[in-house]
Formats: structure tokens, sequence, C-alpha cells
């Protein structure tokens, strides 16, 4: 095998070990609503190292597992707060933005700010980004550190 064809199958490789996690089976694990399917999606993320599968939570997917978990399953968002964290946490999977939302989750939860604006008020300020243009004041006046204006 030439030197080229030996990058390309080692890059294909890489490739092939890596893998993003859906909303789907993580709120199975935790709302443990199907013992097969939450036990599965637990041995994934465990054994992942072992088999040198890199388990990527895309950012969209911390905001889809809030969402879910306030509305549909109604949970408080002391345990929301815990649950995403936990997730955040896991070191098996690589979460991007994990302090944006670390920080998003604190204030979500201790000063009633919708889980939504949090994010962007510290995905902006992650950025250097301290001011944003808002009709939605009130949530992101919570937030310190942020300049709220009207457009």
């Amino acid at each position: 095998m030439t030197k080229s064809g030996k990058k390309e199958l080692l890059a294909g490789w890489v490739l092939m070990n890596r893998a993003f996690i859906d909303t789907s089976a993580i709120l199975r694990m935790l709302v443990q609503d199907d013992d097969l399917k939450a036990k599965a999606v637990e041995n994934l993320i465990r054994k992942a190292p072992e088999k040198g599968l890199v388990l990527h939570v895309i950012p969209v997917t911390i905001l889809e597992i809030v969402w879910v978990l306030e509305k549909v399953y109604k949970y408080p968002k002391k345990a929301i707060r815990e649950l995403a964290e936990a997730i955040i946490n896991t070191p098996q999977l690589k979460v991007e933005q994990a302090g944006v939302f670390l920080n998003a989750l604190k204030v979500y939860e201790e000063k009633n700010v919708k889980f939504a604006d949090a994010v962007m008020a510290f995905w902006g300020m992650d950025k250097g980004i301290t001011t944003t243009y808002t009709y939605d004041e009130v949530d992101f006046k919570r937030i310190e550190g942020l300049t709220v204006l009207k457009p």
C-alpha cells in the first residue's frame, strides 16, 4: 500500500470512529422509560472509549434535552439542571460549548431565565459579545455581565 493510501485509510478510520449521539437516545437513558433502550445507550457511552469511539453531543442536543424534559416530561428546573450537567460532565462524551451550557443551566435554574435565552447570552459572552438587542429584556437583564438594549 502506498503512503497516500495508508493516510486515506487512517483518515477514514478516524472519521468512522466519531459519531454524535442524538437527543432521543440520551433521553431514553435520562428518563428510563424504556429499560432496553436505556441500557443500550448506557453501554454505548460506557464502552465507547475502549472501542476507540468518540461520541459528540452537539449544542442543539443539549437545548432539546432541556426543552423536552421541561415541556414534555414536566421535570422541575433543578432536576433538569442536574440531568443536563450529568451529560455535560460525562467523560466519555465530547460536549461542544460545555462551559456555555453549564453557565446557562445555572441561571436557568437559579434566576428563572429561559434556557435558550441563557444559552444565547453565554454563547455571545464566550465570544466577547456583551451586548444584546432584544425586546425580551426581563430574562436577559437577569444575566450578569450582559448589556441589554432595545433595537
